[in-house]
């Protein structure tokens, strides 16, 4: 009962936030376009029209006055928080927070109207940093102050620089800061710590209230004034010290990175990338996360939509992760880790191939290093190693419950390495690593399938030689199952993320593919590929499929004799392709391609020969 009164009550805090930040955002874009302070359309930046900036300015005031209202009101919300903790400052933490806050907001305001030098904006964030450090706020594992700060510090200016580089695209980072904020603010009440779930609350009510602003096309930026603030203020509450916390590992490191996963997804991937192509990482580019969606042909809507979805679920199993026993949080944290990294390398994958279409990634470090890991698959083989060891402990944990699992992981951490020796041998020797994802085809599926089953069986020869005592065959044919399905389902996370890009897509003439299953499914593949003319396929008609409507490769089937100008009606497809074999013409099919050219839709019919021809000698 207590913790629905306090949720309520958590409701206020952010209801004032957003009112006044919705308030005030109009007029500080106002007063941002009277001093001037406008972000032109550049080659370097998403935006295509010149915008008003200082958006923070209304972030911070609204966040503000809402803290300072909640405090005054409600001062007993904040006394859980002056507790005896390892600041040097005279302050409590939050104090710090607020303090640290003010510092990096000052520090951004600055850069929006002067223009800041790396450095300096840097110098800044390192005081803010420490600010957060001396007022008790940090990364408390190793014991040793002079580690813990340093750990700290570069915490707090990892996730600051992080939303700074999520500001790249309309709405991105107030959403994600939003959607971060509303998780935190659930954890600390799970902790009874009202007064860290208030200043969270706030901070996520002025961050909605923004974001009416922002949501694309943006009205207003929140500048680096706003970014700065946000990921500090973000970074320091996800580690701020809680009354009765666990402080391990799990508790201090985990579930913050979780939370923030997608703002460090999308710094990791831009660092990566810059590195490869020998660009200085502080500047300015279309290289973030969203960028790359939307030059999949995703809208620009659907992208941001898609990494706050990520963000929540990051935020969610932080939850978990929070909620559940140890073993099972620490397999849904890898479980995570994993997923993300499929989607990093994805990214990248996308980001090379438009530097090759642009004829940019000849020589380039991208080159090298997709060259080096085609010959030799070092990333794959740690990535298989994680996939190994996740499918092994979540096998243990479905097979075995408290309190047999304890004395069975202890069998597991011996195992573990004989299991991941073996099965990385025995997959290395049986072709595993001999196709690319992209590429993954049926039969590369069913040599992973033979793969995982060799590997099962000479992990069971390699532990029976070893006379390890505990061997459970449960075990390893759940092992067998989850190993060979995590393994199939990130070896087709590229074709999978590839062919739900292209249905999203809002590039290219809308197009009817027309013509058998079989043949629709090279001309799929071949439109991916063709840049002139650039058709997006809508729909799949093949006249012999016996049902009015169905679904082929996620795209709408049309059958039966009026198939083709239902799906034209239907999708107000502009073209039609037709697949064509040597001396397969069908008369009724080609009147009604000749009606549909000449008729009133004035649709533009294209034809995709497939047919082997020999090659006469001479």
């Amino acid at each position: 009962m207590r913790s629905l009164i306090d949720f309520a009550l958590l409701l206020a805090p952010f209801a004032a936030a957003f009112v006044l930040t919705a308030l005030l955002t109009p007029a500080v874009r106002g007063a941002a376009l009277a001093a001037g302070r406008v972000s032109p359309a550049r080659d370097d930046r998403w935006h295509t029209r010149p915008t008003p900036i200082l958006g923070g300015v209304a972030i911070f005031v609204g966040f503000g006055i809402t803290v300072v209202a909640a405090v005054l009101l409600n001062p007993e919300a904040m006394a859980p928080l002056r507790f005896a903790h390892r600041g040097i400052l005279p302050w409590s933490p939050w104090e710090g927070l607020l303090a640290a806050g003010i510092t990096v907001f000052l520090v951004g305001l600055a850069d929006d109207f002067v223009g800041l030098r790396p450095m300096r904006k840097l110098a800044g964030q390192l005081v803010a940093a420490s600010i957060l450090v001396m007022s008790g706020i940090g990364v408390w594992l190793t014991g040793i102050f002079v580690i813990d700060a340093i750990l700290s510090v570069f915490w707090f200016v990892a996730i600051t620089n992080a939303l700074n580089l999520l500001d790249s695209m309309d709405g991105v980072a107030a959403g994600v800061g939003l959607i971060a904020a509303l998780f935190l603010s659930v954890l600390f009440l799970m902790d009874f710590h009202v007064g860290l779930a208030y200043i969270s609350m706030a901070l996520a009510g002025a961050l909605l209230g923004f974001l009416i602003y922002n949501y694309p096309p943006a009205k207003i930026f929140m500048g680096d004034s706003g970014s700065l603030f946000i990921g500090l203020f973000l970074a320091g509450l996800a580690l701020s010290p809680t009354p009765g916390a666990s402080r391990s590992l799990l508790a201090v490191v985990v579930i913050p990175l979780l939370v923030l996963a997608i703002p460090i997804l999308d710094t990791t991937l831009v660092t990566v990338s810059r590195v490869l192509e020998r660009r200085p990482i502080s500047e300015g580019g279309r290289d973030h996360a969203s960028h790359r969606l939307v030059s999949l042909g995703v809208s620009e809507t659907r992208a941001l939509w898609i990494l706050w979805v990520l963000a929540a679920v990051g935020g969610g199993v932080g939850l978990l992760v929070r909620t559940a026993e140890r073993t099972s949080a620490v397999l849904l944290g890898g479980l995570l880790l994993a997923f993300l990294t499929v989607v990093g390398m994805y990214l990248l994958h996308v980001r090379f191939r438009a530097l090759k279409q642009a004829d940019e990634g000849a020589g380039s470090l991208y080159e090298r290093l997709v060259t080096l890991h085609e010959r030799y698959p070092v990333l794959t083989f740690v990535f298989d190693a994680l996939v190994v060891t996740l499918a092994y402990f979540a096998a243990y944990l479905i097979r075995w419950e408290q309190p047999e699992l304890a004395n069975e992981l202890v069998y597991f951490r011996l195992s573990l390495p004989v299991v991941l020796a073996v099965k990385l041998a025995v997959f290395a020797w049986a072709g595993a690593y001999t196709h690319r994802w992209t590429h993954f085809s049926l039969d590369e599926g069913f040599q992973t399938v033979r793969a995982n089953v060799l590997a099962t069986v000479g992990v069971v020869v390699a532990l029976l030689l070893l006379e390890r005592i505990g061997l459970s065959r449960t075990v390893l044919a759940l092992d067998l199952l989850l190993c060979t399905i995590l393994m199939m389902g990130t070896r087709l996370s590229f074709r999978l993320m590839e062919g739900a890009a292209q249905r999203w897509s809002k590039e290219g003439i809308p197009a009817i593919v027309v013509g058998s299953l079989q043949d629709a499914e090279v001309a799929l593949r071949e439109l991916q590929q063709t840049e002139d003319p650039k058709l997006r396929p809508v729909a799949v008609v093949d006249r012999r499929f016996g049902k009015p409507k169905g679904s082929f490769r996620g795209y709408p089937l049309f059958g039966g004799r009026d198939a083709l100008e239902e799906a034209m009606k239907t999708f107000g497809a502009e073209a039609v392709v037709l697949i064509r074999r040597r001396g397969d013409v069908d008369e009724e099919e080609a009147k009604s391609l000749e009606g549909l050219a000449n008729g009133p839709q004035d649709a533009k019919v294209y034809v995709l020969n497939v047919s082997l021809e020999p090659v006469e000698p001479g």
